[in-house]
């Protein structure tokens, strides 16, 4: 049995090949090439491969290839013998890994923010409102915020442990129900949790603007005064006088500004 999950299936790098008949259906699994025979098993059912059968090469003909790569905790597949060889001159198995390696290693870098009580709430909501039967757990709640990449995170049980805790408050303030395959779904407190919440933010944004249109005002009326005090100034400090009387060269002189 090959692994296909967990550190084992890491050091993976094996096939295992199939021939399908013209319908498509997988018939015979390949374990042995000897001389001018091929060994295996057959199946009835496209399934289960418990009939031992040896096949002569020149019967090949009659099959299509179908190979299964198993490489690291990938598993590439071809049909045919020529897709199979394009993939490996390519080298292509080990780009794709070696790629989704360097996009997991800048995911694990990158800083999760954690949803709060009333987003996961509304999410729920939202797919209650698509389907009626709609139930969620803490592996579709972190794969729906953060992609199936939570799952090779470093801290992946400190985030299953926290929405985890945030199903269970909510089905613990009755906006959730508990289902029988240990899943939660919408109770019909909240919708009404819901609404209160919007509206309370509503409100919050009406008195966020009133305080902030009463801000720009102050701002505007400060700008006023301090203009009418620099007026106020100018007239009693800085303007010169309507008339001067005086002597200039010992003439006396009497100067009036028009």
């Amino acid at each position: 049995m090959i692994p296909t999950s967990g550190d084992r299936a890491k050091d993976n790098d094996c096939y295992v090949v199939y021939l399908l008949d013209e319908a498509g259906e997988a018939r015979f699994l390949v374990e042995k090439l000897e001389g001018a025979e091929v060994q295996g098993k057959w199946s009835h059912d496209g399934k289960n491969f418990t009939e031992e059968k040896v096949l002569a090469t020149s019967q090949l003909s009659d099959f299509t290839v179908y190979i299964q790569h198993y490489y690291r905790t990938w598993t590439f597949y071809s049909i045919g013998v020529w897709r199979f060889l394009r993939y490996r001159w390519s080298r292509w198995p080990w780009i794709r890994v070696t790629f989704d390696r360097f996009l997991q290693s800048r995911f694990n870098k990158k800083e999760l923010a954690r949803q709060a009580r009333m987003d996961v709430l509304e999410h729920v909501l939202t797919e209650t409102m698509k389907d009626r039967n709609f139930q969620t757990h803490p592996t579709t709640l972190l794969t729906h915020f953060y992609s199936v990449r939570w799952v090779h995170r470093p801290d992946k049980d400190e985030l299953m442990n926290y929405y985890t805790f945030m199903l269970d408050a909510l089905k613990e303030s009755g906006d959730l129900q508990g289902t029988e395959h240990h899943g939660y779904k919408l109770a019909p407190r909240a919708l009404n949790t819901v609404s209160a919440f919007v509206q309370e933010e509503r409100r919050h944004g009406d008195n966020y603007k009133i305080q902030r249109g009463i801000f720009w005002l102050t701002i505007a009326l400060m700008f006023f005064g301090l203009v009418q005090a620099g007026a106020a100034a100018y007239e009693q400090w800085l303007k010169p006088p309507d008339t001067f009387t005086g002597t200039l060269g010992g003439q006396p002189i009497d100067l009036t500004r028009h």
